[in-house]
């Protein structure tokens, strides 16, 4: 069982706790570390915006992602991040430390590190599905929602491109999971990682062979995601395709339309 074990990197994540100490990776740390994630998912989408070879997986072909467009968009992100989440995170410091998060607890195994982000994945897209599809209703949608809507052919930094109150709202999401099942930073971290990436991707416009809603039935991932950003109905789950089967919310054409894709692929 020692090869499902994370005892291998202890000694080095110690070593980095000891150096910057729990006190700052706590806040400032989670907060470069989201920053590192965030940015560093979307460079090899926004690299892809400039080679042609890709051009033929980008989901909206006429459209381009222009530089005015996204620099704006990271302007604006940005901004959002340095004066909501973090002051959010240094807000919640004496909570999250009040239930126990430490940077120097034991790291889980393996298995438990991905039952973990599992059951992470399943809370927040529940969470999300049901906050965003409220966010689509009357002054919820006119006053905070529809700023993320701004782009109607989404690009991979547009995923935090939202109101305010929005980032407040859809971020409880994300955090619910790892706080239930861990009281380690790494595995906070983790998660993140993984998480940042998982919404990236679902808004870099492109459907790339490898990625996972290719690979996995249930996965929704950018074709899924982008189709809403088209549409602006219909589509909210943030991660799987199965509650908005089951609560009659899927996009009336967007089958249709992910079946022609499979017979194409298939001539």
């Amino acid at each position: 069982m020692q090869s499902l074990s994370l005892k291998f990197v202890e000694p080095y994540w110690f070593k980095f706790v000891d150096y910057y100490g729990e006190e700052f990776l706590l806040t400032y740390g989670t907060f470069i570390a989201h920053q590192v994630f965030y940015f560093g998912c979307f460079i090899p989408f926004l690299i892809a915006d400039f080679i042609p070879f890709f051009r033929k997986y980008k989901i909206q072909q006429t459209k381009e992602n222009d530089w005015k467009s996204q620099t704006y968009c990271a302007i604006k992100v940005i901004l959002t991040q340095v004066f909501i989440q973090l002051p959010m995170m240094y807000i919640f410091d004496p909570a999250i430390k009040a239930i126990g998060l430490s940077a120097r607890a034991p790291l889980p195994s393996i298995p438990y590190l991905l039952l973990t982000i599992a059951c992470s994945f399943i809370i927040e897209d529940f969470y999300f599905y049901w906050a965003h599809r409220a966010l689509h209703h009357g002054i919820w949608y006119k006053y905070i929602h529809k700023v993320h809507h701004d782009f109607a052919s989404p690009f991979g930094i547009t995923a935090e491109y939202a109101h305010p109150l929005e980032t407040i709202i859809l971020g409880v999401g994300t955090v619910i999971g790892p706080f239930l099942f861990s009281r380690d930073l790494f595995t906070l971290w983790v998660w993140l990682g993984v998480r940042l990436y998982q919404t990236v991707e679902c808004h870099s416009g492109y459907d790339f062979p490898w990625s996972f809603t290719n690979l996995i039935p249930f996965w929704g991932g950018a074709p899924f995601h982008d189709y809403h950003h088209e549409v602006f109905i219909g589509n909210y789950a943030s991660t799987f395709t199965y509650l908005d089967k089951i609560f009659g919310t899927s996009g009336k054409s967007y089958y249709t339309r992910k079946d022609k894709k499979s017979i194409n692929k298939s001539e």
